[in-house]
């Protein structure tokens, strides 16, 4: 299954957001076979979540959201990054195109009747730049968490911790990791007040692997805590 989004509009996002919920109680890997532990496609996802957000993550990830009808889905990191690396190539600097893609390497969820507990691992270059972020702004809320390290809770349409961060890559036009800086985020949806201490454990090391896997030039350094103070 392809978690891959564009969200260029509100209206854009809404209907990728429905289409996930949609896919989410139709892909396999739970449901008849519970009883016998995770079925061999949420196996396999398990192994890249593993990898972009550590096992310890996804062990915490998985006490929160239990083992009713549990699930995993994963795009794999040669598609992001091969994705990735050919958006930041072709920006024009100073482009008026804000249309972002969005990229799912991993999501966890578990079902009971109609409550759904989930965790989705997004990454995208940001709408924002780094200097619309480092500048005081009451409704962004932007919270600097280090060195060219920026964070930030979204509430709509998912709690979200996002970061913002510049990542160079090579072969792109100057300034590119400053206008087109890299965004990555944890988003989660019914795991109530869990949802701050499970999304700061999973950012600082979800960012930590994009940077190394889509080689950003000179990354900068991820504090062991991204959650705004």
């Amino acid at each position: 299954m392809t978690l891959k989004t564009t969200r260029s509009t509100a209206l854009a996002g809404a209907v990728a957001l429905a289409a996930a919920l949609t896919a989410l109680t139709g892909c396999s890997g739970g449901g008849d076979g519970e009883a016998e532990g995770p079925g061999p496609e949420t196996v396999k996802a398990l192994k890249v979540c593993e990898e972009v957000l550590g096992a310890g993550g996804v062990s915490a990830a998985r006490a929160i959201l239990g083992d009713s009808d549990f699930r995993a889905e994963s795009l794999p990191w040669a598609k992001v990054g091969e994705a990735m690396l050919k958006e930041a190539r072709s920006y024009v600097p100073g482009s008026e195109d804000l249309s972002r893609s969005t990229y799912e390497p991993c999501r966890m969820s578990t079902a009971e009747g109609e409550s759904i507990r989930r965790v989705d691992a997004r990454v995208q270059w940001s709408v924002f730049t780094m200097d619309s972020v480092t500048v005081a702004d009451k409704q962004r809320k932007w919270t600097k968490a280090a060195e060219d390290v920026y964070v930030q809770w979204e509430r709509q349409p998912m709690d979200a911790l996002v970061a913002v961060v510049p990542c160079r890559v090579p072969g792109a036009a100057a300034g590119q990791e400053r206008e087109l800086p890299l965004q990555v985020s944890v988003r989660s949806q019914g795991i109530g007040t869990d949802r701050e201490t499970l999304s700061g454990k999973l950012l600082t090391p979800f960012v930590r692997d994009t940077q190394k896997r889509l080689g950003c030039q000179d990354p900068v350094t991820i504090p062991e805590s991204l959650l705004p103070q």
